[in-house]
């Protein structure tokens, strides 16, 4: 890629320059050399200037994360450039791939907390048991040495109860350590699996919950829904990312309060939402789904910075009945909402509604 190397170069002389003499290099010309550079290399591939691809620019350019570079440069080397929807599907993987450790690093802590646990209770057991034997002695030795029977009575009660202070103290420390974990671990799960944005779940969270879903021994029809909103590049150019973004947090709204608790709902990532129907065949769930898109559709948004027109929202959608296999599915609804778009957009689309529309052009 010719920019970031040209730009790699200007920030070389410029380090070379502070480190003639003894000056302190200008953290401010640093700083804003970086801006330079990141911004050329959106400019370069067409990205808008969002938060994330300023983010991905930045580690793209420290170069220090390899599977990220790897990532991008092989696409680069694929396309010739990169597309925001590439931007974002390398930052999620590498998202995942840092929640992933630590996720595992957590659960590694919370097991290393569980085995001292068992450790404290199995010294407990072993003084118990200790105690048990030395009174049994004491019992056989009682009447012909009570004075020093007491005395060695004496000294392992109180070595018991000292003991047992220590053993409760571990216990006490462990139990407070492993709520804490148990603590961060549901946190972080949760984090892992929630789309900050909108509060939705996000990919991983979706594909989770369909998992434990479907794994269910009674478990209902299925159909799989996604969604698209149309038009959003342009929402996002004529009124800015910010508007963007609460557009997002409002369909992603009104999609789960429409569709109820039968239906989880996730953003899939950009403007793209995912929808889990329960008991519902594919027929069933657009139906469902089409009067969202047209309760959708009544709203006349305005941006509320500026207070100009944005007009009316709507998506396009594809929805597939889950078979044997989810992964199909989402394959089928993914070719759907493509030729929802294609047939002109704003329109909930099904294998039977697309036979139907062919039948009736022929």
């Amino acid at each position: 890629m010719n920019a970031p190397i040209s730009l790699h170069s200007q920030l070389d002389r410029l380090t070379s320059w502070f480190r003639r003499g003894d000056s302190v290099p200008d953290r401010a010309a640093l700083h804003r050399l970086r801006y330079e550079q990141i911004g050329a290399l959106l400019f370069e591939h067409g990205l808008e200037p969002s938060t994330l691809n300023f983010d991905f620019a930045g580690r793209f350019l420290d170069g220090r994360e390899l599977q990220l570079l790897q990532a991008a440069e092989d696409l680069i080397a694929a396309k010739g450039s990169l597309t925001d929807r590439d931007v974002e599907k390398i930052m999620e993987r590498h998202a995942s791939d840092d929640t992933s450790d630590k996720l595992e690093k957590l659960t590694r802590e919370l097991e290393s907390k569980v085995v001292e646990c068992l450790g404290a209770v199995g010294d407990a057991t072993a003084s118990t048991s200790a105690y048990s034997t030395a009174l049994g002695q004491a019992a056989g030795e009682m009447e012909r040495a009570p004075g020093e029977t007491y005395r060695r009575l004496l000294e392992v009660t109180l070595e018991v109860a000292e003991t047992t202070r220590k053993i409760g103290g571990r216990l006490e420390s462990t139990r407070e350590d492993t709520k804490r974990l148990r603590g961060d671990l549901e946190r972080a799960v949760r984090a892992a699996e929630e789309d900050h944005l909108t509060g939705l779940p996000n990919r991983r969270g979706f594909f989770a919950r369909m998992e434990e879903l479907l794994a269910r021994p009674d478990a209902a029809p299925f159909a799989l829904a996604l969604c698209d909103i149309d038009n959003f590049k342009a929402i996002n150019d004529r009124h800015g990312h910010h508007t963007g973004d609460r557009v997002l947090r409002f369909v992603g709204r009104t999609l789960r309060e429409f569709l109820g608790r039968r239906v989880t709902v996730a953003r899939y990532g950009g403007e793209e939402f995912v929808c889990l129907f329960e008991g519902s065949d594919a027929e069933d769930a657009a139906e469902t789904l089409d009067a969202c898109r047209a309760r959708l559709r009544e709203r006349l948004l305005r941006d509320q910075t500026t207070n100009l027109p944005i007009g009316r929202i709507s998506f396009s959608a594809g929805v597939a009945t889950i078979e044997a296999d989810s992964a199909d599915a989402l394959r089928i609804a993914d070719e759907l909402l493509y030729a929802a778009k294609r047939a002109g957009k704003d329109q909930v689309t099904t294998l039977a509604s697309q036979a139907a529309s062919a039948a009736s052009a022929a």
